[in-house]
């Protein structure tokens, strides 16, 4: 309302919400590292990349892939973000952030000379990748690494601690970066066109949950044989669970039971699960890919098919290294978006409805865990 009625007043307040992001990025280069550093050190050793650590991983890239591809394809047909005004974004915008990004410069970035460099220009990419063979070598190291793994645990877990510090301020951020979006659509008399807009985009992205759940759903009757209503049942209350809490780590005790209840061999449920918990989360990184394409789309960026596949690959790897906590996703939306030079400001746009959305997105993610816990514990048996 204050936006509306007085929009030039509303716009002199921007800097908070620009403080709100810079805090937010403040934690994404450790968080990611930590993260994805812990998740596959999880493992314990080399040797759990057996059967049951290789089912695991090829499922959950698969998963990864089909629900970042599903949001590819529908933002491609719908297009939701043309003809809304770029000053959505632009409000809040840092000028030398919009820039354009030539396949071949980014991919240069991934492996720069410089990782210390690389990380003070704030390229995301090669820290991800440095993160993956820095797990895999403390792997390698066996005990004389374990203090090394058990530092980067105790790191995620205080970073954790910190974004759920910073989410406590989101309705003040909330306020100065929304009011300024909505300010700038009002002087620039696109409003009610911005409105429509982001509710289209809501209901195609929810399209892509549905579609997400229905293959999954697919797997459990034509490839596992199992009763997918008896198995929905069963999963009925982690479900639920993960609506109420907007967590997959606080709902993972739950999801153990379920698994339990669907005789999901002990062994197979106790590796899988905390495993895939930590980095399976399909529905976070379709939401972060088709975020990054809607905005290119509100700002008229076209995205040849190579920006494209570098979308899909920094979406799977953001959502490997989201934290299952509530809004967790929102850390790592912004290396998806510093991959297609779009200003991190953008994620204003998206914190009115975050919320009620991430509730869905840790339902799918929740859902594909199970599902992913079946699947492989149908494979070693058969194996």
């Amino acid at each position: 309302m204050l936006a509306f009625f007085f929009p030039e007043q509303t716009l002199k307040i921007s800097w908070i919400g620009a403080v709100f992001i810079n805090l937010l990025k403040l934690i994404v280069l450790p968080l990611v590292f930590c993260a994805l550093v812990s998740a596959i050190a999880s493992m314990q050793s080399m040797k759990q990349l057996g059967a049951v650590g290789v089912y695991t991983l090829i499922y959950v890239l698969c998963s990864l892939s089909i629900a970042v591809t599903i949001g590819l394809v529908l933002l491609n047909v719908f297009k939701p973000g043309v003809g809304l005004p770029p000053g959505l974004i632009m409000a809040n915008a840092i000028p030398a952030e919009v820039k354009t990004m030539q396949f071949s410069s980014y991919l240069m970035t991934v492996f720069p000379p410089n990782i210390v460099a690389a990380a003070a220009k704030y390229e995301i990419m090669p820290i991800v990748f440095f993160s993956i063979v820095f797990a895999l070598a403390c792997l390698s190291s066996g005990e004389t690494a374990k203090p090394v793994i058990d530092f980067f645990v105790g790191m995620r877990n205080v970073l954790v601690k910190m974004i759920m510090w910073l989410m406590v301020l989101t309705p003040i951020g909330l306020f100065s970066l929304l009011g300024s979006a909505v300010a700038e659509a009002y002087l620039q008399n696109r409003l009610w066109q911005s409105i429509q807009g982001m509710l289209l985009f809501i209901v195609i992205f929810l399209f892509g949950l549905i579609c997400q759940f229905f293959w999954q759903l697919a797997v459990l009757k034509f490839l596992l044989g199992r009763n997918p209503r008896r198995f929905i049942s069963s999963a009925s209350n982690a479900l639920i669970t993960a609506f109420a809490t907007s967590s997959s780590i606080a709902t993972m005790p739950v999801t153990l039971v379920v698994a339990k209840k669907e005789e999901v061999s002990d062994h197979v449920a106790r590796f899988v699960l905390p495993f895939a918990t930590a980095i399976n989360m399909a529905g976070t990184a379709m939401y972060e890919a088709v975020c990054a394409l809607f905005f290119c789309q509100i700002l008229g960026f076209h995205l040849s098919i190579f920006a494209q596949i570098g979308v899909f690959i920094t979406a799977i790897l953001a959502g490997m290294g989201a934290a299952g906590i509530p809004e967790g996703g929102l850390v790592t939306m912004v290396m998806v978006l510093r991959a297609v030079a779009v200003p991190t400001a953008a994620i204003a746009l998206l914190l009115p409805f975050d919320r009620i959305l991430d509730r869905f997105r840790t339902m799918t993610n929740v859902w594909g865990d199970l599902v992913c816990a079946a699947t492989v514990d149908h494979f070693t048996k058969k194996r």
